[in-house]
């Protein structure tokens, strides 16, 4: 199959059932770890369980597509409109856990301006990039607008790699050291990976690197199904409910009402 402008914005290469349906097994065992423990905690934080779960979720579906579909089926609008989100839920659900992890590092004690202001731009910039990358996928299909698909493409992509650069500056003035500690890998881990995808979706967003990466299945997998697998699978070892630091009321406090936190769990 050769790869020309025709082809936009299908990929040009044929997909590995195999690969793809080895990786949708392992991300059902995943989702069913993930669900488990959440239930064992009653969901909560009802939203982190949310985010994770969604980007579990959407992550299986698109394997599965991948595994059972033939691609000259994958290759067509209507389908690809229907399958395109699939590939933007999870690094983005993903994102909106890591932001709400911090606010949920901060316990029961008082929100705080920057608290709800995470709790409000993150998820609308998130939307805010869907909803211009869904126009940019209705205009690929256009010839008379590839141009204007590619600007939105940047755009978008811009947006996230923006959100997922900030969360370090975030993470770092809103968090206490000691409160820092205690899912530190969690968010290390899951934060990069993120920030790898995002890295690869704002490359991709160029019309050149677009056609030259899209020939190769390679680069879709070790930079989005690869890296959204470990941000998975580490939310499950460092599950929030059992590193998250305790509440309030059980926390000691000095002579100066500095929090004397134990040290952070390990496995």
């Amino acid at each position: 199959m050769n790869f020309t402008v025709s082809n936009y914005p299908f990929y040009s290469y044929y997909p590995s059932r195999y690969g793809a349906a080895v990786l949708a097994a392992i991300i059902y065992i995943l989702l069913v770890v993930w669900f488990t423990q959440s239930l064992c905690i009653k969901c909560r934080p009802r939203p982190l369980v949310i985010f994770v779960f969604v980007a579990h979720l959407a992550t299986f579906i698109e394997l599965v597509l991948r595994a059972t579909l033939p691609v000259n089926i994958l290759n067509t609008k209507r389908l690809y409109i229907i399958t395109a989100p699939f590939l933007s839920v999870p690094p983005r659900f993903l994102l909106l856990a890591n932001y709400h992890c911090l606010v949920e590092l901060r316990g029961k004690q008082p929100r705080r301006k920057v608290d709800r202001l995470i709790e409000i731009v993150t998820p609308v910039g998130a939307v805010i990039a869907d909803v211009l990358l869904g126009i940019a996928n209705q205009f690929s299909f256009n010839s008379n607008h590839l141009d204007l698909s590619f600007r939105l493409r940047q755009i978008s992509a811009g947006l996230v790699l923006s959100l997922a650069l900030l969360f370090y500056v975030v993470w770092y003035f809103t968090v206490s050291q000691a409160r820092r500690l205690y899912v530190f890998q969690l968010l290390v881990v899951s934060s990069t990976c993120v920030l790898i995808e995002a890295i690869y979706i704002q490359i991709i967003s160029i019309p050149s690197l677009f056609f030259a990466l899209n020939q190769c299945e390679l680069y879709y997998y070790v930079c989005h199904v690869i890296v959204t697998f470990i941000a998975l699978i580490t939310w499950s070892i460092f599950h929030p409910w059992r590193f998250l630091p305790p509440l309030e009321e059980a926390v000691p406090r000095d002579g100066s009402g500095n929090e004397l936190l134990a040290p952070p769990p390990f496995i």
